[in-house]
């Protein structure tokens, strides 16, 4: 099974298993599995409320896997205090619910990992789409948290020699919002590490189960 987990895109393959990203007020039943949160990018003052409402009942769905994807943005046009604000009432409520969270951070690690320190959680954080250096990977490992793969892998070469470092159990995959196919990043992905397709395989399989409590159906 090729287990894809951030995703903007259901793939309606039979040997593919999406973690498909929701947002609050547009919740796709077709989703199998899913993740659901207010992207910083999009948050809307007069429905904050309703949001977060919609998330908490959400989280009693055996489907819903995550909150995310959440963060902070210094490049979106919404103001970076309520960004904090707006994440850290997600970071209770998945504190709360004991949930895994779905990473969402332009320029902001410091301050994504500085509030996980300060509101001492360990849940986990999977910081996606990760495309960063050693320095900041190594910052997130450190804080029990990890990273996520997408199509970046395929061509930055500085990327491919930390993700060849890493441990099996530090790292997801995923396509994000890419035309790239989940399947060609885990090529991508064995080929670098040096391992089959198959291996990495049960590698995200045990990640999964570990980290999302989710056991895949072999």
């Amino acid at each position: 099974m090729f287990l894809n987990a951030h995703t903007h895109h259901l793939s309606h393959q039979s040997d593919v298993l999406d973690l498909y990203n929701q947002f609050p007020k547009a919740i796709n039943d077709d989703a199998k599995l899913f993740s659901v949160g207010i992207h910083p990018a999009y948050i809307k003052t007069s429905s904050i409320e309703e949001e977060l409402a919609i998330i908490r009942e959400n989280l009693s769905n055996k489907n819903c896997l995550a909150i995310g994807e959440i963060g902070l943005d210094k490049l979106c046009e919404t103001d970076f205090e309520l960004q904090i604000d707006v994440f850290e009432r997600q970071l209770q409520l998945a504190s709360e619910y004991r949930f895994p969270v779905i990473i969402h951070s332009v320029r902001a690690y410091q301050e994504i990992l500085h509030i996980r320190k300060k509101l001492k959680l360990t849940i986990p954080f999977i910081f996606h789409g990760f495309n960063k250096n050693e320095q900041i990977l190594n910052q997130i490992i450190a804080q029990n948290c990890y990273a996520s793969f997408g199509k970046n892998l395929l061509y930055n070469k500085n990327l491919q020699i930390i993700f060849a470092k890493l441990s099996a159990n530090q790292f997801f995959l995923e396509n994000d919002a890419s035309d790239v196919s989940i399947k060609e990043i885990y090529r991508t992905a064995a080929e670098i590490r040096k391992i089959t397709i198959e291996e990495l395989q049960l590698q995200q399989t045990e990640n999964w189960k570990n980290v999302f409590g989710y056991e895949v159906q072999l």
